[in-house]
C-alpha cells in the first residue's frame, strides 16, 4: 500500500487564456484565471485535457498491437465518471491547480481585442467586440506547476505513472482560443515523483482515552454541497460533516487495497479497525484559526449559540431566555429572536444561520471562491449544451477543522490497538473530500503526536456543565442537525399540525431517550426536511414510500427537567454529551431503520457515528457574551435590567 505524489510542470508559450469565473475591471469581457495575485490553470481544465489525450491515444492503440499490450488506462477509475441517479462517483487521482511559477515576463496592463465578422456583408458585426485580459505575451514561455496524488497498491504505481506521463506528453495546447494559436504546450517535465509506503500499525499503547481530538487540514479548495442553490449552482458548507470524514477514510482504504467502491477491504493488518469501523464516531469538523495564533493556545472548537438568544432594539447585547417560564419584555421592549436579526459587519455569511455562529463564539471568517465548469463535446471540442455548472468552494488557507474521534462504543481492550491501526492508515492523508475529491491531512491530538509543538486537547470555546441548574433542570443546545422524534408519534405532523403536535413529538422523544427520567418544559427550535433522489437511492431504495428526514437544526434549545432524582437523569445527559443523541426506537420504526447501531448507517445518514446529534449542556458563557435571564431576576427587580413577565393568553375552550 502506497501514497504517491508526482510533480508536473507545463511550459506554455504565450498568448494564453484560461477564463476566470470571477469579476474584474470594468470593460473586460474575458479575464485570466487567478488566485489572489497568482495566475493558474484550473485542475479541472488539466484533467479534461488529460482525459482527452488518453482517449485519443487509446483509439490509436487499438490499431497498434505493440502499444495495445500495455496502454490500457482505466479512465473511469482514475479520473472519475459522471453521476448516476444522483450518486457521486469517486476517482483515484487528485490533481491540484497548476500555478504560474515565473512572473518575470507578465504584462499586467495588456488588453487584446477580438471581433466577429458578419457572414453576409463581410463587415464587423454590431456589438461583437470582445476585450480580453492579455498578461501572457506572444512568444514568451510560462511555466505552470502542479501535483498529482493517489493511493494504490504498490504494484499499480508504475503503471499509473507511465500512463499519466504519456497523456501529458500527448496534448499540445491548453486553455481557450486554441484554434488561433493560444496556449501552445512546448514542454512537459516531471521533476519529482515520490511513493511512500503506508506504515504498518505500531504497538498499541497501554491505555487509550475514549475521545481523541482530530485536526483536519484540507490541502486545496473543497466543496461539500448540500441542496443546490439552483439546479447547477452548488455552494459548499463551511462545516465538514463527520460522515464525510468517515467516507474519506473508507475511500482511501479502498484505493489502497486496489478497490474503488468505497467499501472496507479485507486488511489483515487492520482487522480490529475493519471489524469495529461502524462503531467509531467522528464529530463534525468545526473550523478554527486558533492554531495560527501567537502565542500558541489550546485548540478551541467553536460553539453554536442557542436559538433562545434574543436582542432588543438592535442593541449589541444578547440575552438567553431559555430559563424564562413566560414571555417577557426587557427594558420595556419586545424581544427580537434570530429570525428577526439583520446582517451587520460582524455577520459571518459563510455559515448557515450565521446569527448562531458568531466570531465571539469561536467561528472564523471563511474564504470562498466560485469555479464555473462545463463538459466538453469531444467530437466538436466545444462546450456541451446544458452542461454548465458552478461550485462555490471553500478556500482553506490557514484554517484548521477540529473534530473528535469517539471510541466510547469500543471495548476497552480493543481501543488502543484500533487507534494505532487508524493512525497508520491515515498517516499520509485521506482523499475524496467533497465534490472536488480533495486531499486532507489528519493529525491526532495525542501527547506522542505533538513533540511539544502544540496542545494535545481540543476544548470547546465555551464549556458544557452537566450539573443541573435550578436544582433539576438542563438546557440542551444542539450543535449539529439531529434526527429527533417521529413525525407520527404521538400525533401526526402534517400541513394541519401546529405547536401542540410538535411539542408532543419532542416530549415523546426526550421521554424515550431518557427512559422517563426527564420531561420537556419548553423548546426553541427550527426544523428542515432532508431527502432527494440521491439519499433515497442510497438509504431508502427498498422502501415503498418516500420519507424525507425531519431534522431539528443546530442551535435548537430544549429545556429538560428531572421527573425524579436528578442523579438518575444526569447519567443520560453525560452519555449524550459524550456519545451524541441516539435515534429513538420510534424514530427507527417510522423511517424503517434497524435498532442496531452497527447497521443504522446503512439506512440513515443522520446517525451519531456520522457526527449528528452532538449537544452542548448548560453552556458556560460569561455575561458579556450572553446574559442568561431567569424568572427570579424579574421578581427581584434587578437594577441592571428591567423585566416584565407576560402571562400567555388563556386558551378558550
Amino acid at each position: 500500500m502506497q501514497k504517491s505524489m508526482m510533480k508536473i510542470s507545463l511550459t506554455i508559450q504565450g498568448p494564453l487564456l484560461t477564463k476566470s469565473s470571477g469579476g474584474g475591471e470594468l470593460g473586460l469581457n474575458l479575464l485570466a484565471a487567478r488566485k489572489g495575485d497568482k495566475f493558474y490553470l484550473p485542475a479541472t481544465l488539466v484533467v479534461g485535457k488529460l482525459r482527452q489525450a488518453l482517449e485519443e491515444i487509446q483509439d490509436i492503440a487499438r490499431q497498434d498491437a505493440d502499444t495495445n499490450k500495455w496502454f490500457r488506462p482505466d479512465l473511469d477509475v482514475w479520473l472519475g465518471k459522471p453521476n448516476e441517479n444522483g450518486q457521486p462517483k469517486s476517482k483515484q487521482l487528485f490533481f491540484s491547480d497548476f500555478e504560474l511559477i515565473n512572473n518575470s515576463n507578465l504584462a499586467l496592463d495588456r488588453i487584446r481585442d477580438r471581433i466577429k465578422i458578419d457572414d453576409h456583408n463581410g463587415a464587423i458585426e454590431k456589438g461583437q467586440i470582445v476585450m480580453i485580459e492579455n498578461p501572457f505575451l506572444s512568444g514568451e514561455s510560462y511555466i505552470f506547476s502542479g501535483e498529482m496524488h493517489f493511493f494504490s497498491p504498490a504494484a499499480q504505481v508504475e503503471n499509473i505513472l507511465k500512463h499519466i506521463k504519456t497523456g501529458f506528453n500527448w496534448f499540445s495546447q491548453i486553455g481557450a482560443m486554441k484554434s488561433i494559436g493560444f496556449g501552445q504546450v512546448t514542454q512537459v517535465n516531471f521533476p519529482e515523483s515520490i511513493s511512500s509506503d503506508i506504515p504498518v500499525p505500531g504497538p498499541a499503547k497501554s491505555t487509550c482515552p475514549n475521545t481523541i481530538g482530530m485536526a483536519i487540514k484540507p490541502r486545496h479548495s473543497f466543496c461539500l454541497s448540500g441542496k443546490p442553490l439552483v439546479d447547477n449552482l452548488f455552494s459548499s458548507e463551511s462545516i465538514i460533516p463527520g460522515g464525510a470524514l468517515i467516507g474519506c477514510i473508507a475511500t482511501t482504504w479502498s484505493h489502497l487495497a486496489g478497490r474503488h467502491d468505497g467499501k472496507i477491504p479485507q486488511d489483515r493488518k487492520r482487522k480490529i479497525l475493519a471489524d469495529h469501523f461502524s462503531k467509531i464516531r467522528i464529530t463534525h469538523g468545526f473550523p478554527s484559526n486558533t492554531e495560527s495564533k501567537r502565542p500558541v493556545v489550546a485548540p478551541q472548537r467553536p460553539v453554536v449559540a442557542p436559538l433562545s438568544t434574543v436582542k432588543i432594539n438592535n442593541e449589541p447585547r444578547r440575552y438567553d431566555v431559555a430559563l424564562l417560564s413566560k414571555p417577557c419584555l426587557i427594558n420595556n421592549a419586545p424581544l427580537d429572536f434570530a429570525l428577526d436579526w439583520k446582517d451587520d459587519q460582524d455577520t459571518l455569511s459563510c455559515y448557515p444561520w450565521p446569527y448562531l455562529r458568531m466570531k465571539d463564539w469561536g467561528w472564523p471568517a471563511i474564504k470562498s471562491e466560485l469555479r464555473v465548469h462545463t463538459a466538453i463535446d469531444r467530437e466538436r471540442y466545444r462546450s456541451e449544451k446544458s452542461e454548465l455548472f458552478a461550485y462555490e468552494q471553500i478556500v482553506p488557507e490557514e484554517t484548521v477543522w477540529y473534530a473528535q474521534l469517539d471510541l466510547s462504543r469500543i471495548k476497552d481492550e480493543k481501543k488502543a490497538e484500533l487507534l494505532e491501526q487508524l493512525k497508520s492508515l491515515v498517516k499520509e492523508g485521506i482523499i475524496g473530500l467533497g465534490k472536488t475529491k480533495t486531499i486532507a491531512d489528519i493529525q491526532f491530538m495525542l501527547p506522542e503526536e505533538s513533540n511539544g509543538s502544540h496542545e494535545t486537547e481540543i476544548k470547546p470555546f465555551f464549556a458544557s456543565d452537566t450539573e443541573p441548574v435550578q436544582n433539576n433542570t438542563w438546557v440542551i443546545t444542539l450543535q449539529t442537525d439531529t434526527l429527533l422524534g417521529s413525525p407520527d408519534e404521538p400525533d401526526t405532523l402534517d400541513e394541519t399540525a401546529g405547536a401542540e403536535q410538535l411539542h408532543a413529538m419532542y416530549h415523546a422523544a426526550w421521554d424515550e431517550l431518557s427512559c422517563g427520567t426527564l420531561k420537556l418544559l419548553r423548546y426553541f427550535a427550527r426544523q428542515k426536511l432532508s431527502g432527494g433522489r440521491f439519499k433515497r437511492h442510497i438509504f431508502n431504495k427498498n422502501s415503498q414510500t418516500y420519507k424525507p428526514w425531519l431534522l431539528t437544526e443546530a442551535g435548537s434549545v430544549f429545556v429538560l427537567q428531572a421527573t425524579g432524582e436528578p442523579k438518575e437523569a444526569v447519567k443520560y445527559v453525560n452519555t449524550w454529551l459524550e456519545q451524541g443523541l441516539p435515534l429513538t426506537p420510534q424514530t427507527c420504526r417510522y423511517y424503517d431503520i434497524e435498532i442496531s447501531i452497527d447497521t443504522q448507517w446503512q439506512q440513515c445518514p443522520f446517525v451519531p457515528q456520522n457526527g449528528y446529534g452532538e449537544i452542548a449542556v448548560n453552556i458556560q458563557v460569561d455575561k458579556e457574551q450572553l446574559w442568561v435571564i431567569t424568572d427570579e431576576m424579574a421578581e427581584s427587580k434587578d437594577p441592571q435590567i428591567e423585566m416584565c413577565l407576560i402571562d400567555p393568553p388563556v386558551k378558550k375552550e
